[in-house]
């Protein structure tokens, strides 16, 4: 039921009641079929909408507060900054939700399910879309509302008058109940219809689904939104009320969407995680079965065997003058009555030199065997482990699961080549300082680790730092912007501490972004030019 019309009847109603008065901050996306329409409300609390399209399971939801990140965000739409927002309403005949802003603009919300999109209306037409569209400029998103029958005019006659639904339901075409009502019963998807029709069980008379819709519908125009959550299972949200006790009931349609969104974000996330876990440990469980099947003993024993036997026979026939170029036929001392034995020989080697040869042959053979055998009963260890490790990992309901189980299983995971990358986690080779929840002071230990740190680690937006004038650690400043002047001054009393001018009172400390720093080939490393740079007076401070 999330993108059913009558939960987008309410949740148009409850975003009007919250954001009209108000007005659009900013819209953007920072994640891939994701718009945000970042909006002011008029008591000032900041509200945003998200919108996710080619989604089966996600269509809108919103969370308090500003979360834009400061990078791999793109700024949409910028016609709507600062535009007063008039008022949320819905098609009559449709899920298309529109936001009515000032100047004749409409940020229209078109719900479907495969084609969800967000559209900026100017004067009825279309002059931008978050998703390509085919077509724009007029006659814009209206040109079907006159063809669309308005969904509640259409359903509260047949819901109050059980009259008029059996006789619209004997006049519509089809032989059976479930071809009949989608043609009576506009905005009812499947489970609406299905809904309705369970309910009243094998009764299918007309006057007893017109009775069970009445009741429907007046649950539908007064919901009790709920949302479903049971452990390795997929959320669901349900306008109707459910006695289950795995249930959480809301008092409005806003509050159980963000609800069942968090839940189905961090269900997918779960199953993303243990997925790639999963398809880690089939991958290495197919190897070993692979290596166990080209596991052949027998083979390797025999071949010891046979070079040992050729040395031997080579040792009892040194004086034999009848030698080939590259084989000498022999008599088996053991077995005269076999035939003769042809050895290969290496024509540059005599016959000791031969033998010789094989019997290093014969000793290799039998190490690789001995190896071999100490390597199957490691892999059957392996596959023991893995088909454990498996049967753990069917029952993982939540990243905080996943995350636990690779903590408790590191050993066993890192002994099969499994352990997760640690180079996301792994402590770069400079000194780290965090001057506050984001930003975070590197310092480099001597030139060679200033160059690394500046032309390998730092990246074109972190701010860079050095004492003027003096030698001294290059320093990098990330997680802040040029304009965050607190974090820049601790910053730069680090700096100069960390150069030769620490002992002053105070330090010339010149920053800028890092991109503005380069060198040439002919400068010893740890020097560098900048340009763009900008000068702090402060006293260095450890």
């Amino acid at each position: 039921m999330l993108r059913n019309y009558f939960t987008l009847y309410h949740l148009a109603r409850e975003l009007h009641g919250r954001l009209a008065g108000g007005y659009v901050f900013e819209i953007y996306s920072q994640q891939k079929n994701e718009i945000t329409i970042a909006c002011i409300t008029p008591e000032g609390g900041h509200i945003q909408v998200h919108v996710v399209t080619n989604h089966p399971d996600l269509c809108l939801y919103t969370r308090n507060g500003i979360n834009r990140k400061n990078r791999n965000t793109a700024a949409l739409m910028p016609e709507t900054t600062e535009k007063e927002i008039l008022g949320v309403t819905i098609d009559s005949g449709d899920r298309i939700v529109r936001m009515e802003l000032e100047q004749d603009f409409n940020l229209v919300l078109r719900l479907f399910s495969a084609k969800t999109n967000v559209l900026l209306e100017k004067d009825g037409a279309v002059i931008s879309a978050f998703k390509k569209e085919r077509r724009l400029g007029p006659p814009g998103a209206r040109e079907d509302a006159s063809a669309r029958p308005d969904i509640l005019r259409t359903l509260e006659p047949l819901a109050y008058d059980p009259s008029s639904f059996v006789a619209a339901y004997e006049a519509a075409p089809g032989n059976d109940a479930g071809e009949k009502l989608p043609a009576i019963l506009p905005g009812f998807d499947r489970s609406l219809l299905r809904k309705l029709l369970e309910s009243r069980g094998s009764d299918r008379r007309p006057s007893a689904i017109a009775e069970e819709f009445a009741d429907l519908f007046h649950e539908l125009l007064a919901p009790t939104p709920s949302v479903r959550i049971v452990p390795n299972e997929k959320p669901s949200f349900s306008l109707l009320p459910c006695p289950e006790p795995d249930v959480l009931h809301y008092t409005s349609v806003i509050e159980a969407l963000d609800a069942y969104s968090a839940k189905t974000w961090q269900y997918l996330s779960t199953r993303r995680h243990a997925g790639e876990l999963r398809q880690r440990l089939l991958h290495k469980q197919k190897k070993i079965r692979s290596e166990i099947a080209n596991f052949h003993p027998g083979e390797l024993g025999r071949q010891a065997e046979l070079y040992e036997r050729y040395g031997h026979l080579l040792i009892a026939s040194l004086h034999c003058g009848d030698r080939g170029p590259d084989s000498i036929e022999l008599v088996d001392m053991m077995d005269p009555s076999a035939p003769t034995v042809a050895v290969p020989l290496k024509p540059e080697l005599n016959l000791q030199q031969n033998a010789a040869r094989w019997f290093d042959k014969a000793s290799r053979a039998r190490d690789k065997l001995e190896g071999a055998t100490r390597r199957a009963a490691e892999v059957k260890r392996q596959q023991e482990a893995i088909e454990r490790l498996l049967n753990l990992a069917e029952t993982l309901s939540s990243s905080a699961e996943v995350r636990h189980f690779n903590s408790t299983h590191h050993a066993t995971l890192k002994s099969l080549g499994l352990a997760a990358r640690e180079s996301g986690t792994k402590q770069p080779p400079f000194k780290r300082i965090d001057l506050t929840r984001k930003a975070t002071l590197y310092v480099g230990k001597n030139a060679r680790n200033n160059e690394q740190l500046t032309f390998s680690f730092a990246k074109p937006k972190d701010i860079w730092l050095h004492a003027r004038g003096a030698s001294g650690s290059h320093c990098v400043l990330r997680g802040a912007t040029m304009q965050n002047h607190s974090e820049i001054r601790r910053a730069a009393e680090i700096a100069a501490f960390h150069s030769s001018a620490r002992n002053s009172g105070l330090v010339p400390v010149m920053y800028c972004e890092k991109k503005h720093v380069g060198r040439s080939k002919n400068m010893p490393p740890g020097q560098v030019a900048v340009e763009k740079e900008k000068v702090i007076m402060v006293q260095p401070r450890p």
